[in-house]
C-alpha cells in the first residue's frame, strides 16, 4: 500500500485528535488550569499544547530522567508536564529570562505541588546555562526559547546530555519556515533560520547522537539520543 501522510489521507481530523487528546494525552485539571489561564495573567499563549506535554512526560519516563533541563519556562506548563516524570529526588532545572513569566511559573509550579523538583532560574540561556553545568550530566535538556539562541543550546546540550540521554527542540519547522531560504529581509523568522537549522544539523550529526527523528507535532519536535 503506497505511503499517504495523515493530511493527505484525511486521518487527521478534529474529531480523531479530539478523541486522542482525551483518551491518550490525558490532562490532570491543575495543567489545563496552568494552560488556560497563562493568557489572563498576561503571558503570550505559546506553551505547548496538552498532547506534547504528554509526549515530553512520555520521553523523560523513556530515558529514565532524573535531571533535565529546560531552556524556556514561559508559565510552567511543559516544566510541570516534564517534572511530573520525575523520580523522587530528581530536579528539573528550568531557565526563563523574562521575571514576570518567572513568577507566574514558579507559582503554577507550586500549584502543580512540583516545587520540591523544579528550580527556576531567571536569566539568558546563555548567562544560566553554564552556571548548571556543576550538576550534569543531565539525562535531558528540552529546547523551546528563543530561536536565535538553538545553536548555541544544543551546542551547550551535546556538552552536558550523558550517553543515552536526550536533547529535544521544540519549534523546530520553524512556524513553516524552516527550508525557506527566500524570506524577505526584515521577516520576523529570517534571523531564526541558520541557527535552528543549525541545531537540528547537530542532532543529525551521527558522530554525536546515535539516532535523531523528527516527531510531526504542528510545530515539529526534534530529538536525538546522545552517543
Amino acid at each position: 500500500m503506497a505511503h499517504q501522510s495523515l493530511e493527505s489521507s484525511g486521518y487527521r481530523t478534529a474529531p480523531l485528535l479530539d478523541f486522542v487528546t482525551r483518551t491518550i494525552a490525558r490532562e490532570a485539571a491543575v495543567l489545563r488550569e496552568i494552560r488556560e489561564t497563562t493568557e489572563a495573567k498576561g503571558l503570550p499563549p505559546i506553551s505547548v499544547g496538552p498532547d506534547e506535554g504528554r509526549l515530553l512526560h512520555f520521553l523523560a519516563s523513556a530515558c529514565g530522567a532524573k535531571k533535565i533541563v529546560e531552556v524556556g519556562t514561559l508559565a510552567g506548563y511543559s516544566a510541570c508536564w516534564l517534572a511530573s516524570a520525575l523520580p523522587t529526588g530528581g530536579m528539573l532545572h528550568t531557565i526563563e529570562y523574562d521575571p514576570k513569566h518567572a513568577k507566574v511559573a514558579e507559582e503554577n509550579v507550586a500549584l502543580a505541588g512540583l516545587t520540591a523538583k523544579v528550580t527556576v532560574h531567571i536569566g539568558a540561556g546563555t548567562a544560566v546555562l553554564p552556571t548548571l553545568e556543576k550538576h550534569g550530566p543531565f539525562d535531558l535538556v528540552f529546547i523551546d526559547a528563543d530561536k536565535t539562541g538553538y545553536a548555541d543550546y544544543a551546542r551547550w546540550a551535546v556538552a552536558n546530555v550523558r550517553s543515552g540521554g536526550f536533547v529535544i527542540c521544540d519549534n523546530a519547522y520553524l512556524f513553516g519556515n524552516l527550508h525557506r531560504d527566500d524570506l524577505p529581509a526584515g521577516h520576523d523568522d529570517k534571523p531564526k533560520v541558520a541557527p535552528m537549522r543549525a541545531a537540528l544539523s547537530m542532532l543529525a550529526d551521527e558522530t554525536l547522537f546515535s539516532s535523531c527523528a523528527m516527531i510531526p507535532t504542528g510545530e515539529g519536535m526534534a530529538l536525538a539520543v546522545r552517543r
